[in-house]
């Protein structure tokens, strides 16, 4: 080298199957997705350039739930579009399991992109067959990319999607990896499907160090690493350590994540700049379009299927925040769903970060945007004792300020998380918002009788909650009594069509002093 030399780093995640730039609620037009990622990377020279995705492309979108419910009809349109964008790298998020493996497996064996990860096993051997790669650049740079995604996996996921799977610390198998190979290449990237448990710069705690999030611990404890990518939190970061750096592009394909490194003419790094390149400022490629106009036509028929019609109540979801403070009757109607498909004592669900709600006339459309995750039910035996520990982490969700009850910022940062406040049927309690978390259940009461810690329940609520995803670690490991195995959207998808024409009648069992 007789001088410096440059190379782009450009990568994507958490795209959760927004490839059309389409709101599927109402058909209008965004200003993201893939098809505008697609434009941006047509700028860089390929020869100069790694790209990456960094998982949950599979899962998110009416799009691709229409494809998995059609998986032999049609190739998978994520994997289609993949292949345009002509990735190098990709690394398997938590939702991509949604599905489960073998729908993944299908996925991966369309894309020309290699899968890296590291810390996942089957056995002795890495379940996607590489976790790394070595790429040499022009120049001579020689590039290794590692591969990780959260091991927090198996506390969400239905277990039979992971079935056999190990996954292991991302720490220890990431470093494994750099301290094999650090000396013999020029630059070290950690790809990583999860985020931070604490600020870079700082060091100060985000959020409960579950071991969901490990971000902070790689760029600290493997300092040979120069560029870690992340993803999972859907946050928009770049912050820099010296010549050290670490991005994370939101979510949906609102921004194209970026790192440049330049070399000097010995191969040493020189400079490390990262941006988030906002996708609104592009058009999007027509080809995506073009390629899945028959799947797309086929899904926009299957979305406007009317199902059902509101005779009585009203469905829609104008204020989400108010739909929560005053449990809206969506939320009643979700819970008899889960009530009726298994016979359980008592129920619980929540609702999305952003939710629509039904009109007069329900349509597939309508469900898939109210109920947007791939959620199954499970059936478990509960105690009086650990229902009321499952309320006092509800209760956290509201804050007092000013007189006001509003929500606990911690449920918008540093990730959106509104979807962790579950609301129960069958019971009547009360919070006190004046009382410090862990002591603001009031009352419980089961058909008039306040509850005791020795009475027992059974309890609907989705396999999420049930593996004690969002921290609610007293609903681990309780007795299952039934799983249901049927997406709670296909659930109420039957329902409605079964009943047709819906009177709904809501109470508010839930009473909140402030």
């Amino acid at each position: 080298m007789n001088q410096d030399s440059k190379i782009h780093i450009l990568f994507t995640s958490d795209i959760h199957g927004h490839i059309l730039p389409i709101e599927y609620s109402d058909n209008s037009k965004t200003d993201y997705g893939l098809s505008k990622i697609i434009t941006m990377i047509k700028a860089y020279d390929k020869s100069k350039t790694i790209i990456l995705d960094l998982g949950d492309i599979l899962q998110g979108s009416p799009l691709m739930y229409f494809h998995q419910l059609n998986r032999e009809k049609y190739s998978n349109p994520a994997a289609r579009i993949f292949n345009i964008i002509n990735y190098d790298y990709f690394i398997p998020g938590n939702h991509d399991f949604n599905y489960g493996k073998n729908y993944l497996d299908d996925f991966i064996n369309q894309i020309s992109a290699k899968t890296l990860c590291q810390n996942i096993y089957k056995g002795e051997d890495l379940a996607f067959k590489n976790g790394y790669d070595i790429l040499e650049m022009p120049q001579g740079i020689k590039v290794l990319t590692i591969g990780i995604t959260t091991k927090y996996i198996p506390n969400w996921e239905n277990p039979t999607n992971i079935e056999d799977l190990i996954f292991k610390d991302t720490v220890s198998e990431t470093k494994k990896i750099v301290d094999k190979y650090k000396g013999e290449v020029d630059l070290i990237i950690a790809a990583y499907h999860g985020g931070f448990e604490r600020d870079i710069l700082t060091g100060e705690a985000f959020v409960k160090d579950t071991g969901e999030n490990q971000g902070y611990r790689i760029f600290e404890e493997i300092p040979e690493i120069d560029v870690l990518l992340t993803g999972h939190q859907h946050r928009e970061i770049i912050q820099k350590k010296g010549n050290r750096i670490v991005v994370q592009p939101g979510a949906n394909g609102m921004f194209l994540g970026n790192v440049d490194v330049t070399f000097d003419n010995s191969k040493k790094i020189k400079e490390v700049e990262g941006k988030l390149i906002p996708a609104k400022l592009y058009d999007e490629d027509p080809r995506p379009k073009e390629i899945l106009k028959e799947i797309e036509a086929n899904n926009q028929l299957f979305l406007d299927e009317i199902i059902g019609e509101v005779v009585e109540g009203d469905l829609e979801v104008k204020d989400a925040f108010k739909a929560r403070l005053e449990k809206h009757a969506i939320v009643d109607f979700i819970n008899n769903i889960q009530l009726d498909a298994t016979g359980a004592m008592l129920s619980a669900t929540s609702l999305a970060n952003q939710v629509s709600g039904f009109k007069k006339h329900i349509t597939i459309r309508d469900v898939l945007s109210t109920y947007v995750y791939s959620n199954t039910l499970v059936v478990v035996e509960i105690a009086g004792l650990n229902l009321r520990k499952y309320l006092e982490k509800c209760a956290e969700y509201f804050i007092v300020k000013d007189g006001i009850i509003t929500y606990n910022p911690r449920f918008s940062y540093p990730k959106v998380e509104h979807y962790n406040y579950d609301m129960i049927a069958g019971i009547d309690y009360v919070f006190d918002l004046q009382k410090p978390f862990g002591k603001r259940v009031k009352s419980v009461k089961y058909k008039g009788k306040e509850v005791k810690d020795t009475d027992l329940f059974t309890l609907a609520l989705n396999n999420y909650r049930a593996n004690g995803g969002g921290d609610f670690e007293m609903l681990r490991n309780l007795r299952i009594v039934r799983e249901i195995p049927f997406d709670v959207a296909e659930l109420m998808i039957e329902y409605i069509r079964k009943q047709h024409y819906l009177h709904i009648k809501t109470r508010n069992n839930i009473k909140l002093l402030k």
